[in-house]
């Protein structure tokens, strides 16, 4: 049971504290200027965003772990003393968030989008789109068949 808790009652009505969004699905939802983008990478993403892309894309932890190149026990202890992923780290969380936008933006919702990014796919030789946004040149092939799906061209 989910208790709210009383902030502050006036005129009778009683308000609760509003649900944020994750930090990752806010990624998603809208670009962010690139000044705040690199300004979060370089301050670092906090760690606990790693749970919250698991929750969004429907992957186990692993997934994540490869796709970021955190070693498992380094993202369990970063998310348990609530501090940032280095640098290298959030600058993909970035990169998945941006390709996950577009991807939503091409197959009209995220549902389609996560399923997309976790099937195989021949353009990018058998591998899957979530796979290949570990680097730049691999987010830059997802992006390109997403382009040509948008526009109905070859790639």
């Amino acid at each position: 049971m989910v208790k709210a808790v009383v902030l502050k009652k006036r005129r009778g009505r009683v308000r609760t504290p509003r649900k944020r969004p994750a930090p990752f699905q806010t990624f998603v939802s809208r670009a962010t200027p690139t000044t705040a983008k690199i300004d979060l990478i370089r301050s670092g993403v906090w760690a606990r965003v790693i749970n919250d892309m698991v929750e969004y894309l429907g992957v186990p932890k692993q997934v994540i772990f490869e796709v970021l190149h955190t070693p498992e026990s380094t993202a369990h202890r970063l998310i348990k003393d609530n501090r940032p992923l280095d640098s290298a780290a959030s600058e993909r969380v970035m990169r998945i968030a941006d390709v996950v936008r577009t991807a939503e933006e091409t197959f009209g919702g995220r549902l389609a989008a996560t399923q997309w990014l976790k099937s195989a796919n021949l353009g990018l030789g058998g591998a899957t789109p979530l796979s290949m946004l570990d680097t730049e040149p691999g987010a830059g092939e997802v992006r390109r068949i997403l382009s040509a799906i948008d526009y109905g061209g070859v790639f």
